[in-house]
């Protein structure tokens, strides 16, 4: 069976730099490859620069360094039109399927334009559903209010192009294009209630698949402990979008400060100071004098994320809107005491009280009550850490994946039930 990916991020062979994003689908990839080694695997993904294909293992590697626009003056025409793909772009994905001729085509994400193919091939094709523009779209400028975003029309980096008001064009340019793909395509793979809603919105005759992600290597093996966590230590991850909500997990730091907490520390990795988000909550923190309460890092490497979730006492996980979000997912599979809010897809991996807590996304005193809870309840935080791990074992074991993905696969290609 020769199964064909396309993808918006480089997995670890093309990179050579070891696992740095994606980590589902280089779990996806290395299970397929352990427990399913009859699949002929070819895997297309973004590159800036071209490299000719070469294979590993029984997967044929594939870039697409797209029509980049020359020089200074292009590049800034390109950043003002707001555009995702190109023609030249979508013509290369034609092209490489024409040579590579798979048995079906294998989509990750309606966030990136190569299900928009769908309708030109011969050969089936089926798109795993991660982020959902249209349904993340109307959470975009959660924390923030007009004054932070008009702000923005003063800076350097909105006259080239770059900042949050242009990746919100951006967006928003690009939310027809993935309603197409949703009522496009027929065959679908998800992982939650809320992404199966939004799909059905767009398309009510999409065949869904229910399957789990595979998960990155060192989240399997080491376990979170009690007694070698930290004290008051949050952790968490989040990036330079607004929606991510780490000015709301910052809030709830200075209302546990306030409660006496005196030494509550958040550590929160994956923040450009410089950058979007960052930017708003370094002033928070300043004007909250919050500087030894709250650790900022830029993105960490995967020994780094797992060092500090060992010595953490609790993951919170605040992002406004969220499908199945892994670095949640891996914080379960480690056994760490989770919270996280009750939004998109979130209540399909953590069950309130059972496996973690939930909170409502905009309600920073319950979060601050549900850490507080955990940090002073270190039996209860035991329990539902030890449920995590059991919960996310069975929802990301690989074997079991791989073969389910194989069973979908093969659906879709013979319109045989699994």
């Amino acid at each position: 069976m020769r199964i064909l990916w396309f993808t918006g991020v480089q997995l670890p062979a093309l990179t050579g730099q070891g696992l740095t994003r994606a980590g589902w689908q280089e779990g996806l990839r290395k299970a397929l490859e352990t427990y399913q080694p009859d699949i002929e695997l070819g895997i297309a993904a973004a590159a800036p620069e071209p490299r000719p294909p070469f294979i590993q293992a029984n997967t044929t590697y594939f870039t697409l360094p797209g029509d980049a626009p020359r020089g200074r003056w292009g590049r800034l025409r390109r950043a003002w039109q707001h555009v995702s793909y190109t023609r030249a772009d979508y013509e290369q994905c034609l092209d490489l399927v024409a040579h590579f001729k798979p048995d079906l085509v294998h989509f990750h994400g309606s966030e990136n334009f190569f299900g928009l193919i769908s309708e030109r091939l011969a050969a089936p094709s089926l798109l795993s559903i991660q982020a959902i523009v249209n349904g993340y779209f109307p959470f975009f400028f959660s924390d923030v209010g007009w004054r932070e975003i008009t702000q923005e029309l003063a800076t350097q980096a909105f006259l080239r192009g770059e900042g949050p008001l242009h990746k919100w064009l951006t967006w928003r340019k690009y939310l027809e294009s993935e309603q197409h793909i949703l009522r496009s395509c027929q065959n679908y793979m998800g992982r939650t209630e809320w992404d199966r809603a939004v799909l059905l919105a767009f398309n009510p005759q999409a065949h869904y698949f229910s399957c789990n992600e595979a998960l990155a290597d060192p989240y399997y093996t080491l376990e979170w402990h009690a007694e070698a966590a930290g004290g008051a230590v949050i952790y968490s991850t989040s990036s330079g979008n607004y929606y991510k909500g780490s000015l709301l997990l910052a809030r709830a730091v200075d209302l546990l400060k306030q409660r006496g907490w005196k030494q509550i520390q958040l550590h929160l990795a994956g923040i450009n100071r410089s950058y979007d988000a960052g930017k708003i909550l370094v002033k928070f923190i300043r004007a909250h004098h919050l500087e030894e309460n709250i650790l900022l890092f830029e993105r960490l490497t995967p020994g780094e994320i797992t060092e500090q979730m060992l010595g953490a006492a609790v993951y919170v996980h605040p992002s406004h809107i969220d499908n199945s979000p892994n670095s949640l997912c891996e914080a379960m599979l480690m056994g760490l005491p989770c919270i996280a809010a009750n939004v998109g897809g979130i209540p399909s991996l953590v069950r309130d009280s059972q496996d973690g807590l939930l909170y409502h996304d905009r309600d920073a005193y319950m979060l601050a009550d549900r850490i507080a809870q955990l940090l002073n309840d270190r039996p209860l935080a035991a329990r539902l850490g030890a449920r995590a791990r059991q919960t996310a074992l069975a929802r990301h074991d690989r074997e079991q994946i791989a073969q389910r993905t194989v069973a979908i696969y093969r659906q879709v290609i013979t319109s045989q039930p699994v």
